[in-house]
């Protein structure tokens, strides 16, 4: 899933680690707040904090496509589509199967995967199930994770019934994940998601659904167990060292993990008119956030127990998020064109009103021009406004983000050959982000007063098959580049200032004789910004680098195996301050399916 989403020209997928242990998705130089994520259209960012949006991303192959909005979704989707959005679109089964698949590699991989297909005349239902694990690249990374996916289709006469569930687990080791001044910190995820709908046919299209996520996140700042540290008589210690802060007055000891549970509440209702003059829908959601939490939110009078743990929820909040959507759209032979708007309510903020309008004009059959403008928002996560700790200090006067977006460019499609160019500005007002004044030890939350994002990409895709077994069957090319102006003042950003400013992508695919296939993907980054680095005390910009995937597949009737490497060119490089990624990290994996009627 990482390597699919960094491939994507205007995605920044900054990883704390591989294979999906932890990953902040950012579009066109935005921060990863400023990004929404969907699995089939349903938004699935946690209230909480960024950081936990991927834990449901499914497996790759689970997934038929993914869409990617690049630039403001929030008159579509609500706020939090700041800077665009991804839709992983899980696929449909065509046939009934049962594929399986083992997978081993460096570093003590192991990845086993078993999902069932079924198709009738009016009923398809996939369930897929896999767990991966490794012992780490080196000390406190290693990680265990599950992943559970079931999704029924009734296609009955009046429209489609759908039936979602999802179940993740997710521990790791998080060595200097958050802050390198303690390095042996340690992470458990557990996220749960279902959701019901219904969608109508004809020309008067009638939609609801009604959905719910819960997550569960132990976070440890000095990880618990044997060889680890353990607690001894009031205090947690590993060997000669004891866990706690210093001070003026001596060691102040670590007083014990963070817990917390959100749960989200979501539902929405739409209705859609389709005829001559265009397609005209008009909409509402609803959606209610809960946390409960040891140290994030306003102090409870009833604290409740945290299950299984010995430890209480002294701390939580909730809020309600309301959006009335209204949209139009037409299309011609030779134009087309979409507007609506948004109006949003949130008791605490007030109403926020957010139009957009996207205009496109063909002027050959392979040549059309776009333009777009459109305005947004996010609000605060719970993060953002509460939390405190040893080197952060929250703001709970945190106001919602907002920007207005501008992007024009052009498409271009003739023989297997597409091109896609365009340029656009972000100007963001009132920017969230974790600073770090020049005087000061402590990160705290803060709105930018403005910040203006410039930038230009290009995209071009070349398929050619059936020509010979030798020529690529496809090949990519794709840059990015972006600039964002700077806030006056003597101050460190954590998220809003450390953007990609140049991204080169090359991919290709590869059919063989003998049932070979041979995919690569080859990347140049070019981060803004810097970190400090807490081992020798200073501070370090970020590095250019070239990073290089690869895999060779062979076919065999219902047989599959792979041989492939991640970072072959082992390059250290860094996308999150003081967390090195892993050099070259070679895995094999074999696959079957079986067929049935």
């Amino acid at each position: 899933m990482a390597g699919l989403l960094n491939s994507l020209t205007s995605v920044d997928l900054r990883q704390r680690g591989p294979l999906g242990v932890q990953g902040d998705l950012g579009i066109r130089a935005g921060t990863f707040e400023q990004s929404l994520l969907l699995i089939d259209g349903v938004q699935i960012n946690d209230p909480q904090t960024g950081h936990h949006s991927l834990n449901l991303a499914p497996d790759s192959d689970d997934l038929e496509r993914i869409e990617l909005l690049e630039g403001s979704g929030s008159r579509i989707f609500g706020p939090n589509a700041m800077a665009g959005a991804v839709n992983l679109v899980t696929r449909k089964p065509l046939y009934n199967s049962l594929r399986v698949f083992f997978g081993v590699g460096q570093y003590g991989l192991n990845q086993q995967r078993l999902s069932f297909g079924i198709r009738q005349k009016n009923f398809s239902n996939l369930f897929s199930v896999g767990r991966v694990s490794s012992d780490g690249y080196r000390d406190n990374t290693d990680f265990n994770q599950f992943r559970l996916l079931n999704k029924s289709e009734l296609d009955l006469k009046p429209g489609l019934l759908s039936l979602t569930a999802a179940l993740a687990s997710n521990a790791f080791g998080a060595y200097k994940f958050y802050t390198g001044a303690y390095p042996w910190q340690y992470e458990q995820v557990r996220t749960g998601f279902a959701r019901i709908s219904f969608d109508g046919k004809g020309r008067n299209q009638f939609r609801a659904g009604v959905h719910w996520r819960r997550n569960f996140d132990r976070f440890e700042l000095f990880r618990e167990g044997k060889g680890w540290y353990e607690f001894r008589d009031g205090w947690y210690v590993r060997a000669q060292d004891t866990a706690g802060f210093p001070s003026s007055a001596g060691l102040i000891p670590y007083a014990g993990h963070n817990f917390h549970l959100t749960d989200v509440l979501g539902a929405e209702t739409g209705l859609s008119r389709s005829g001559f003059f265009g397609r005209a829908s008009i909409g509402a959601s609803w959606k209610f956030e809960r946390i409960r939490s040891t140290v994030l939110g306003q102090k409870l009078e009833n604290p409740a127990q945290v299950t299984g743990y010995d430890a209480r929820y002294g701390y939580g909040d909730t809020r309600n998020h309301l959006n009335l959507y209204a949209d139009y759209s037409l299309t011609a032979r030779f134009f087309g064109m979409s507007t609506g708007a948004l109006l949003y309510y949130q008791p605490e903020y007030g109403w926020f009103f957010s139009p957009g309008a996207d205009v496109e004009i063909r002027l050959k059959e392979s040549v059309r021009l776009f333009a777009s403008v459109n305005r947004a928002l996010r609000i605060p996560t719970f993060t953002d406004l509460y939390y405190k700790g040893p080197v952060n200090q929250a703001n709970p006067l945190l106001k919602p983000e907002s920007a207005l977006n501008w992007e024009t460019g052009v498409l271009f499609s003739k023989q297997g050959l597409q091109l896609r160019t365009s340029l656009f500005i972000r100007q963001g007002r009132d920017i969230i982000d974790w600073v770090k004044p020049i005087d000061s030890v402590k990160w705290i939350s803060m709105n930018h007063t403005r910040l203006l994002t410039k930038g230009a990409e290009f995209n071009a895709v070349w398929n050619r098959s059936g020509i010979s077994k030798w020529l690529p069957h496809q090949l990519g090319f794709s840059s990015s580049f972006y600039e964002v102006s700077k806030q006056e003042g003597n101050f460190q950003s954590a998220y809003a200032l450390d953007y990609i400013r140049l991204k080169l992508n090359f991919s290709g695919v590869h059919k063989l004789p003998a049932g070979l296939g041979l995919s690569w993907n080859l990347t140049y980054r070019d981060r803004e910004g810097g970190w400090f680095d807490a081992g020798i005390q200073q501070q370090q910009a970020f590095e250019p680098v070239w990073l290089l995937d690869a895999k060779l597949s062979w076919y065999y009737r219902s047989w599959k195996l792979h041989v492939g490497a991640t970072n072959c060119f082992d390059q250290p490089y860094y996308d999150i301050s003081n967390v090195v990624m892993p050099g070259r990290w070679i895995n094999a994996g074999i696959g079957y399916e079986i067929r049935f009627k």
